[in-house]
């Protein structure tokens, strides 16, 4: 995996195998006969490793990696015909499912990258000086595009930059190596500014264009500091775990831990109450519709505040127009959130207004609520939303 990885082939996932062979495998089996390896050993592995772990267990994506990289061991002894496949042992995992890392609000989003201006000016050691300029443009490109803190974020390149042009414009696309596959993803405006900085902080591209760069396809990670030291997941994440504490959101108001991993969720979040689709967005983060669902659906009564408060039919209704005008509508979308009103019919009164009007904020939060609940198809979804 090292050669490969170093020869430009290897695959994103190579780090964190590495790291559980060197870590954790190589440490209790390097003794063992690879054909010794079986059920037996594999249960009393995992009870060493919860020791040595200060008795915490694993999650299951943590185990997950720790199988992936074992089992390229068995597969590297199957095809030396050490072990025959009958020999290979069922890799079990029984870790604890992962929990999600607290999401910001607006006003903590702001408190934070307000923050991040300075940061740097708190501490006198040059190291920390460095990761702490690179943490501002790190965490406001997490914030905006929802790429994964760590394995896609700190193995971009600057050639998997790029303008992507159409008819209604020109974005910022960038190409990651995801948990999965490969995906592109669309940032949000303003990114290329963050970008923009965080290539002036490369001794080696600063005098060039930052178009120059893009076309040129460079093999130079984007997220190096002014040291010119590529940032590492350690440094990047002790930074902005005291950068937390100090501004007191290291636990938000649900009680969840906030991490680098946050500004992903944040992301999520903000895209969902926006009123982009749950099938858009999993395509965007690289990950399912089904996971957005379980992982945000939490987030429902924020996202739909104006509705639970009772509030939606004032704050919304357009000007010049009477509440009394609004309420069928309003009425309609409610039973659509709760499924007992059909897409179809909220369609037709849609169409029976004599002035085409925009979908309101609370009105989309209802479309989104219906998608979410199961109460009407993506298909629908979009007839209602780009009506």
């Amino acid at each position: 995996m090292n050669e490969e990885t170093a020869q430009g082939v290897g695959k994103s996932t190579y780090s964190d195998y590495v790291s559980a062979l060197e870590r954790w495998l190589i440490p209790y089996f390097e003794k063992f006969d690879v054909n010794k390896i079986d059920l037996g050993a594999l249960t009393k592995f995992d009870a060493w490793r919860t020791n040595t772990n200060g008795g915490k267990g694993f999650s299951k994506s943590g185990i997950n990696n720790h199988n992936s990289a074992l089992n390229r061991v068995l597969d590297e002894a199957e095809l030396h015909g050490w072990i025959v496949k009958a020999m290979r042992p069922t890799l079990l995992n029984k870790g604890v499912p992962s929990e999600v890392r607290g999401a910001f609000t607006d006003e903590e989003h702001k408190k934070i990258y307000v923050a991040l201006r300075t940061w740097h000016k708190k501490t006198n050691h040059p190291k920390a000086i460095a990761t702490r300029i690179t943490l501002r443009e790190y965490y406001l490109v997490l914030a905006n595009t929802g790429i994964r803190h760590g394995t896609e974020s700190l193995n971009l390149k600057w050639k998997n930059v790029s303008w992507h042009k159409n008819k209604s414009g020109k974005y910022l696309a960038i190409s990651v190596d995801g948990k999965t596959k490969k995906r592109t993803t669309i940032a949000r405006d303003n990114t290329d500014k963050y970008i923009k900085r965080q290539l002036s902080q490369n001794p080696r591209l600063d005098r060039k264009d930052f178009d120059k760069v893009l076309g040129e396809k460079s093999d130079e990670f984007v997220f190096v500091t002014p040291l010119g030291k590529r940032a590492t997941n350690a440094n990047l994440s002790r930074a902005f775990n005291a950068l937390l504490e100090e501004l007191s959101l290291k636990i938000g108001a649900d009680g969840l831990q906030r991490t680098l991993y946050s500004p992903r969720h944040y992301y999520a979040t903000k895209n969902l109450a926006d009123g982009v689709a749950a099938h858009a967005l999993a395509r965007q983060m690289g990950t399912s519709t089904a996971m957005i669902d379980r992982h945000y659906s939490k987030y429902s009564s924020l996202m739909n505040a104006h509705q639970h408060s009772g509030r939606a039919e004032v704050i919304d209704a357009p000007k010049g127009a009477s509440n009394d005008g609004a309420k069928p509508l309003d009425t309609a979308l409610a039973g659509l959130a709760a499924g007992s009103f059909p897409a179809s019919a909220v369609l037709t009164l849609l169409n029976a207004a004599t002035t085409r009007q925009p979908l309101s904020d609370s009105h989309k939060s209802a479309v989104i609520s219906a998608l979410r609940d199961k109460h009407i198809t993506e298909a629908e979804y979009d007839a209602l939303i780009n009506h």
